[in-house]
């Protein structure tokens, strides 16, 4: 599996970023940083076909996807940021929650129980949760049936734009296990505001910059000539060690 951007323009009435080219194949770990009204989430509804570039193209698989949905979805997983109603806003249980996600795009149906019982156990819920309403988990229980849901669909591309926010340290443990997990078979990107919790897992570093960007190895990217480069006076050494100063 295999995602090219080729001299992609992303934004909505104007640019954010312009001229964007990489190519990133699974298996692998990929994490997408940058301060606030970079792009990144801009970046990953552009890969899922949620919003059509200003210039350039998005190929999954050597198919052009760009402002289609549909087309991006048969291998794209997009997991949104996590909020209150991020799950549901209405009274429905979990396991409602994932068969009518497997309805509503038209999935094969047959030995769907099967399938439902497997990805909750894969991303660990235990079995007494499974027909509770959504709306009383736990916010690492609400990451984890939204990864569920993705799994479950078969997404060979999993795009998590900040998977670990609102968390308590015991879930974020949880939800980087599961994740570099899933990077075994997938290809999973990630958005973060601090990249040191996926540092040792990750392959490659996409940085965002305000109308620029970097692209590279952990190693390449995490010096702190470049960072500062984005982040001016919000990077701080200590010990040789770089430190992003933000609060998010």
């Amino acid at each position: 599996m295999r995602v090219v951007a080729e001299n992609l323009t992303i934004g909505y009435k104007s640019p954010l970023l312009s001229n964007i080219n990489f190519m990133l194949s699974a298996p692998a770990f990929i994490q997408v940083i940058g301060p606030n009204g970079v792009g990144k989430t801009t970046l990953f509804k552009t890969i899922a076909g949620l919003i059509r570039p200003l210039g350039g193209r998005v190929l999954i698989n050597g198919v052009d996807v760009s402002g289609q949905p549909s087309l991006a979805g048969r291998y794209v997983g997009y997991v949104p940021q996590l909020t209150t109603n991020s799950v549901s806003s209405f009274p429905i249980s979990l396991w409602e929650f994932l068969q009518y996600g497997l309805e509503l795009v038209g999935s094969n149906l047959v030995g769907v129980d099967d399938k439902i019982a497997n990805a909750l156990e894969f991303v660990g819920i235990p079995r007494e949760l499974w027909y509770k309403d959504v709306r009383k988990l736990s916010g690492g229980q609400r990451q984890k049936v939204l990864i569920a849901r993705a799994v479950l669909r078969g997404a060979s591309i999993l795009l998590l734009d900040e998977p670990l926010s609102n968390l308590d340290l015991t879930s974020r443990t949880q939800i980087v296990q599961l994740l570099t997990n899933l990077s075994k078979e997938r290809l999973v990107i990630v958005s973060m505001h601090d990249p040191t919790l996926f540092l040792k897992h990750s392959k490659t570093i996409i940085l965002l910059g305000y109308g620029k960007y970097f692209i590279g190895d952990p190693q390449d990217i995490m010096k702190l000539d470049v960072l500062k480069d984005v982040y001016g006076e919000s990077i701080t050494s200590v010990e040789r060690c770089q430190h992003i100063l933000d609060l998010h």
